[in-house]
């Protein structure tokens, strides 16, 4: 008895020391809160839920802090779920109270745990945008509409759930009160939540259409006076002519298509234009066709890094001739067992590697740049960790992986995941590597995923305009959100309503006052990619240095050559010259690039100035002869600006070069054609070199 009561106590003495022990003990320290900057209410009153907030919660929290049971109470899928009531640390969010929100507490650390609890902590970047989002008052910028879809009872039909998700429903399952007959009866639903397209809002200003409307909107709300104030003119018609015949078909004007659209009087001639221009399918695919081969790194005839197993080119050209919709296209490149398409171009085939097709589809079709993903953790984009990278490019993998012995594990699986907007997509596939590439393509052009058209309308925006709705092109990301995220949403849900048609979207952009108004290089816009928030207009086309294609092929019509490209190409695949290359023209495409360098560079300068092939070029047609027989400086004058420039020259224009013809004659003797020849020939090519030429105004 006596020991039992000595060893009680001994045991209580011990809890005693150790509870003294734990008091007098001095308190962990935690970890330094992430610190903030001032807010700019400017600034804060352009950061948007729908672009910015949400997609980084749904990255960082909603795995936690979502579904029925949310931990700690705390759900994070919607303005008006922050806003309740959080547990005993009050509402996440309080509008215009930054700081006094428990979601800034907690993402900063002033609350503990610090969250996310089992994520890297937010960056002082995205806490700031958290800050500045509440500030501004937490406003809820996406218009949503509910949609019910009916579902069949099965496995296949289930999204994937959480494990308190999953627990939630089975408890909801177990205790319901209903009997069993009446659940018989019922039917099960999912609640989406649809965001409706965005409406072209009213504005004062002129307008064509509604992109313009979108435009002018940004223009009549800036902060900046000059913007507000400037009223921009459109082109004349002798700019917007040459402007629209090398965007279309990629020359300028011939001397009678010049003459023609200029002479005519009718208000409707530039929309008839475009109309005609977009008709003329041989020369539209061959403008085109070079764009495709940069972005999948093909180089024709030889296998490229889509896998070819004919001539990409051939497929290509045929498909933007005949206009086939987007989304076909896009599904043929990636499912090898697509209906009718004998080429088999699939991306994931020799030499390309699993990774590297996975980083170029997601980049070309997507706008995702994924290569650091596949070495570096939250690297660059934020939004992709390793592990979500390789489960995407499990999709791409050739065969079955080999079961082998591994006596000691070192990593963990990874399930195959697509890029995706929406959260509940399928883990699950077929280890059939083709069914894969089907399930790919299927998601891919699914019109539920909204990332795929507004790839393509930007990527058509950027090549009318020089710039494109978020830049860079081929990195879509969150904290670089789009200039005009309405209009971007807009453009690309019109591109799906009218069944990915590229033709409708290209003519609604020509049909546009923004994409007709003047330059004026006071209001060019420019893209920093150390300040992604720097406002871009569009009050002012941007200059674009004319392809390499578009050069040669313009050379052509200068010379007075007829031969367009079309199916024909100005030069050989394998041919590779210092005035290709120095025109942008990449000798081997081995990486996926939509956009070429605009840079000057200064082996393009001297080529232009003294290189052989454009002397040759120039003096192999028969164009510097006809206007030499003319015999009248006036009118070679006048040809010469009209065959090159597109325009009629100006008094001054038309003076000076009616005086350097009239000074290269030798007085007293007659003209000598062939030395006239040379003169023409040399004006002819300091036209071709100077600026009015080699860009697009």
């Amino acid at each position: 008895m006596r020991t039992s009561l000595s060893l009680q106590r001994l045991l209580i003495l011990q809890v005693w020391a150790f509870s003294l022990l734990l008091l007098l003990s001095p308190p962990a320290l935690a970890e330094e809160p992430i610190p903030i900057r001032p807010i700019d209410p400017d600034q804060a009153g352009r950061v948007s839920y729908s672009l910015q907030i949400k997609p980084l919660l749904e990255a960082k929290c909603v795995g936690c802090h979502a579904g029925a049971r949310p931990k700690g109470l705390y759900d994070v899928t919607s303005v008006h779920n922050l806003m309740q009531e959080g547990g005993s640390a009050g509402p996440g969010v309080i509008p215009g109270k930054p700081d006094d929100s428990s979601l800034v507490q907690y993402v900063r650390g002033i609350l503990q745990p610090r969250m996310p609890k089992e994520e890297p902590p937010l960056s002082e970047d995205e806490v700031h945008l958290i800050r500045e989002w509440i500030a501004s008052g937490a406003i809820d910028d996406s218009s949503t509409q509910i949609e019910t879809q009916a579902t069949t009872a099965g496995a296949a039909s289930a999204p994937p759930l959480s494990q308190e998700e999953a627990e939630a429903e089975l408890q909801a399952l177990l205790f319901t009160a209903d009997p069993v007959e009446q659940l018989l009866k019922k039917r099960a639903y999912r609640l989406r939540y649809l965001p409706a397209p965005p409406q072209p809002p009213e504005v004062t200003g002129p307008v064509n259409n509604d992109i313009d409307r979108f435009i002018v909107a940004k223009w009549e709300s800036s902060p900046n006076p000059a913007v507000k104030s400037n009223a921009p003119k459109v082109c004349d018609d002798p700019t917007f002519l040459r402007r629209v015949f090398l965007d279309v078909i990629g020359r300028i004007p011939s001397i009678t298509e010049t003459e023609s659209f200029l002479n005519d009087s009718s208000p409707e001639k530039r929309q008839n234009l475009v109309d005609q221009l977009l008709a003329r399918n041989s020369e539209y695919a061959g403008h085109w066709t070079p764009f495709w081969e940069d972005a999948l790194c093909s180089n024709g005839n030889h296998q490229g890094g889509v896998g070819t197993h004919g001539n990409y080119r051939d497929w290509a050209f045929k498909n933007f001739e005949q206009n086939k919709p987007y989304d076909i296209m896009a599904a043929e490149l990636i499912d090898p067992t697509m209906p009718n398409h004998p080429e088999r171009y699939i991306l994931n085939n020799e030499p390309m590697k699993t990774v590297q097709s996975a980083a170029n589809t997601a980049q070309v079709f997507l706008g995702t740049g994924l290569k650091c993903a596949s070495c570096h953790n939250h690297f660059e984009n934020k939004e992709w960790t390793q592990a979500r990278f390789f489960g995407f490019a499990g999709y791409f993998a050739p065969a079955d992986l080999e079961l082998v012995r591994c006596e000691q594990p070192t990593g963990q699986f990874i399930p195959t995941r697509f890029i995706f907007d929406l959260p509940d997509m399928p883990n699950d596939v077929p280890a059939n590597p083709t069914s894969r590439l089907r399930r790919v393509a299927q998601l891919l052009v699914d019109p539920t995923n909204p990332r795929f058209a507004k790839t393509i309308v930007n990527r058509l925006w950027k090549r009318h305009f020089g710039l494109g709705l978020f830049e860079p092109v081929d990195d879509f990301r969150l904290d670089r959100p789009p200039s005009h995220p309405e209009l971007l949403d807009w453009l690309a849900d019109d591109f799906m309503r009218h069944g990915f048609d590229i033709k409708h979207t290209i003519r609604l952009i020509l049909n546009s006052r923004t994409y007709q108004l003047a330059y004026n290089p006071e209001f060019e816009d420019h893209y920093d990619v150390g300040k992604p928030d720097q406002p871009r207009y569009f009050q002012s086309p941007s200059l674009r240095r004319l392809t390499a294609e578009q050069v040669l092929d313009s050379l052509l019509l200068v010379a007075g050559r007829t031969e367009w490209r079309g199916k024909q190409r100005t030069f050989q695949d394998d041919e590779s010259t210092p005035l290709t290359r120095s025109l942008g023209r990449p000798s081997a495409r081995n990486d996926v690039s939509t956009s070429r360098p605009e840079d000057v560079a200064v082996v393009q300068a001297l080529e232009l100035l003294n290189g052989d092939e454009l002397y040759e070029r120039i003096y192999q047609g028969p164009a510097i002869s006809q206007m030499a027989s003319q015999g009248k400086p006036e009118q070679i004058v006048h040809e010469i600006y009209l065959r090159i420039l597109n325009r009629p020259p100006g008094e001054d224009e038309r003076s000076a070069g009616i005086a350097f013809l009239e000074s290269c004659q030798i007085e007293g003797e007659p003209r000598n054609p062939q030395s006239l020849n040379e003169v023409i020939g040399d004006m002819v090519w300091a036209f071709v070199s100077s600026p009015g030429f080699q860009y697009i105004n």
